[in-house]
């Protein structure tokens, strides 16, 4: 008996595992560390979040964008590059890759410059580096596969050849080694939401190889980039507006350019809509007129006249619109005043009549050659945008009112039925003599 029992387990006090509570509290500490960690490591992600949103100051918050899938599937011609990819979001596309050796050719003409050396390359490429996560977050696509050497190759042979290539369109003969329609695609190219650089780094590599003289000789870079667009009516007078000068890319530029000497306008969730063309508008009473006035969006309506700055619509108006459009409805949903423009014009223009009753007031200058074409043009480039928030719904307002008053439309009958020329006003007055003096002979014949 008292070898078994001195051979049963757990009989000594040797294994004292503890009481209950100690074990209770034991488990209880493991769970607390166990969460403390987890609380610790999403605190840590977090915070890493955080400092990645810190890209904010100096114009270098996310800019460059993918267009939505929305507004690319209504015409994704007008989004793709022709000719060039600038910038990572086209980088891998093959049907571009030939102008890549162009790259390089532009890039050994830089380094063949007066007063270019290797040290001064060497800081371009260092300052590249420097900025290289800046520079990332600039692009809504976070394009990790791409190594930071690639990466800052990439920037530099684009930088490099926008510069030349600007810097040699300051004539209208453009780049010698390029035939003049590669030139048009070119710039085209430029002009597209998602073939952009940051203008900031372009600036610093432009500074970097265009020092700023002080007899002021050298061109400053916003200068040139804007002598390349000003063929465009809207670019030009420019020069001294602080929008202009926050530019973040190109198209964003071309948009500042758009929007120069814009009217304040007051901006409203689920405004008042236009009702009625221009046609039906012109038969109440609605005179149209153009003015001189560069800044597209500045249309005003006072006293049943509706002045409208002269539209210009080419071959590469499309494109130009479609991007800047798209820039607005990703960056400035609530500032889309190009967007309210065309959202306006779409509603004005129903037809082709409208479109010539507009060119015959020199409010629309075709060069597409059909008016069809333009109401066309116009009229689908509203598909798929957001229509709940406009900067025109006051002067909408203004003349559905007019439309809708029975006084302007009678006013408007005497005036284009009976008073449509002088031949036509004369004969009308004259028969209402007559009339009169008929009513008044028949009056006497009865006393």
């Amino acid at each position: 008996m008292e070898e078994d029992k001195a051979i049963s387990p757990n009989n000594g006090k040797d294994f004292d595992v503890g009481s209950a509570s100690d074990i209770e509290m034991a488990v209880n500490l493991d769970y607390y560390k166990e969460k403390r960690e987890m609380a610790t490591n999403i605190l840590a992600k977090l915070d890493s979040e955080v400092k990645r949103m810190s890209f904010k100051k100096n114009g270098s918050e996310c800019c460059i964008y993918t267009v939505p899938k929305p507004l690319r599937h209504v015409n994704w011609k007008a989004y793709d590059p022709l000719l060039i990819s600038i910038g990572p979001l086209h980088r891998e596309n093959t049907r571009l890759e030939a102008m890549e050796k162009e790259k390089l050719k532009f890039f050994k003409k830089l380094t063949e410059r007066h007063g270019m050396d290797e040290k001064k390359i060497i800081d371009i490429v260092i300052s590249i580096e420097n900025q290289e996560e800046r520079l990332r977050h600039c692009y809504s696509e976070k394009f990790k596969l791409i190594e930071s050497r690639d990466f800052v190759e990439m920037i530099l042979l684009d930088a490099v050849f926008i510069i030349q290539f600007l810097s040699e369109s300051k004539d209208d003969k453009g780049p010698k080694n390029f035939e003049p329609r590669m030139t048009f695609d070119i710039r085209e190219d430029l002009m597209l939401l998602e073939n952009q650089l940051p203008l900031f780094i372009i600036q610093e590599i432009y500074d970097h190889v265009n020092p700023p003289s002080q007899d002021g000789t050298t061109i400053p870079f916003l200068d040139l980039a804007k002598c390349h667009f000003g063929k465009l009516k809207f670019s030009q007078g420019a020069e001294t507006s602080p929008g202009v000068k926050g530019s973040r890319h190109f198209t964003d530029l071309l948009r500042n350019l758009m929007l120069n000497g814009a009217i304040q306008r007051s901006y409203s969730l689920n405004p008042t809509m236009l009702k009625y063309n221009a046609v039906m508008l012109r038969k109440a009473g609605v005179k149209f007129r153009v003015t001189e006035d560069k800044c597209l969006v500045n249309i005003t309506f006072d006293k049943g006249v509706m002045k409208i700055p002269r539209l210009e619509v080419d071959h590469c108006f499309e494109r130009l619109v479609r991007n800047i459009m798209a820039l607005e409805q990703c960056c400035n949903p609530f500032e889309a005043y190009v967007c309210s423009y065309i959202k306006f014009m779409n509603l004005l223009i129903d037809s082709s009549e409208d479109v010539v009753l507009l060119v015959r007031k020199g409010i629309i200058l075709n060069w597409l050659g059909e008016d069809a074409a333009v109401t066309n043009l116009i009229n689908h480039f509203c598909q798929n945008i957001d229509d709940n928030y406009t900067c025109f719904g006051d002067i909408s307002q203004e003349v559905n009112a007019h439309y809708e008053s029975r006084f302007n439309h009678m006013k408007a009958t005497l005036k284009h039925v009976y008073f449509a020329n002088i031949w036509r006003g004369t004969a009308t007055v004259a028969a209402a003599i007559l009339l009169i003096l008929t009513l008044i002979q028949t009056i006497k014949s009865f006393l």
